[in-house]
């Protein structure tokens, strides 16, 4: 068999062989990951200054990260979390990469005699 031919045989091997790969050419993949107290925009845009509970708040948010006491009686509680987004992509055996990032946010919402009196986010 002369050179020509066997090199013809072989790129249309691999012309097949990458054909029936199909899908495997090129791919993606996203992840997001969230630790801490998440609170959906959904639900904290509910809390409503002057007529929401503490205790509505607490069963639906659950319990907060932190507490501080401020000036005039009242109560700031905090809602921490950390979303984590993970991209990755590939075109076969010509490129790879991926990405990652980190946010950090928080929900406050300020309780004064048994009732939000302010709700926020940072």
């Amino acid at each position: 068999m002369n050179i020509l031919k066997k090199t013809c045989i072989r790129a249309g091997a691999a012309v097949l062989a990458l054909s029936l790969a199909g899908g495997c050419l090129v791919g993606s993949s996203n992840q997001v990951t969230r630790s801490g107290n998440y609170i959906s925009d959904s639900t904290f845009n509910q809390i409503q200054p002057g007529k929401t509970s503490a205790s509505w708040v607490l069963a639906t948010l659950g319990p907060p990260t932190s507490k501080t006491q401020v000036d005039g009686g009242s109560e700031v509680w905090k809602y921490a979390y950390t979303e984590t987004r993970d991209s990755s992509g590939y075109v076969f055996l010509l490129f790879g990469g991926n990405d990652r990032q980190v946010t950090t946010g928080n929900a406050f919402v300020e309780i004064k005699d048994g009732v939000v009196v302010k709700s926020w986010r940072a």
